[in-house]
């Protein structure tokens, strides 16, 4: 595994082999972890993500949101940027341009105190490796952001680095099904 394009290919084949329940399973012990830390606790606005097919799901760190009285919101491609919106009880969710649920474009979330973001592989030192448009590592390079944590499958996390490009962001954690690691 040398390219991003040979670990990206390897890593979304590994992932797309688990089943529904192993994916709702292991999603539901990645987001405890999360919810349990000290950086969710904290936050006031938590910015997420609607899961795409094999991808960590985000539904319980929604709802936790919700019911603690925070705000969470949901990022909307807009050209070569993401927005965020804040998701209230009475928005809908609409297909956006990659198929992925998106919030309607009202109430933009300018600044975060937690943003979790997906991703296809990580590395320890924090990197990630998403799909390939630099949507997340734009994001972060706003510093809009207060913590950044990555959510994935454990065997997500690789030991040895991921091949990097000039405008790759690092989180400042990735939450498995086991731990989380800080970086």
């Amino acid at each position: 595994m040398t390219g991003k394009k040979d670990v990206r290919q390897q890593m979304l084949e590994k992932r797309n082999r688990l089943d529904a329940q192993e994916i709702v399973e292991r999603s539901k012990r990645v987001q405890e972890f999360l919810i349990n830390s000290k950086e969710f606790q904290s936050a006031k606005v938590v910015g997420a993500y609607y899961a795409f097919g094999s991808e960590v799901r985000t539904d319980l760190v929604i709802e936790q949101t919700k019911a603690l009285g925070k705000k969470v919101a949901l990022p909307s491609v807009e050209g070569e940027n993401l927005t965020f919106y804040e998701l209230s009880s009475g928005k809908y969710l609409v297909k956006g341009r990659f198929g992925i649920m998106e919030p309607l474009p009202y109430g933009p979330v300018d600044r975060m105190d937690l943003l979790v973001v997906p991703g296809i592989a990580f590395d320890r030192k924090g990197y990630r490796l998403g799909y390939g448009k630099g949507y997340y590592d734009k994001f972060l390079a706003k510093r809009k952001v207060v913590f950044s944590i990555g959510l994935a499958y454990s065997f997500q996390l690789l030991d040895n680095n991921l091949p990097l490009g000039e405008h790759d962001k690092r989180l400042d954690a990735i939450a498995t099904e086991d731990r989380i690691i800080y970086v």
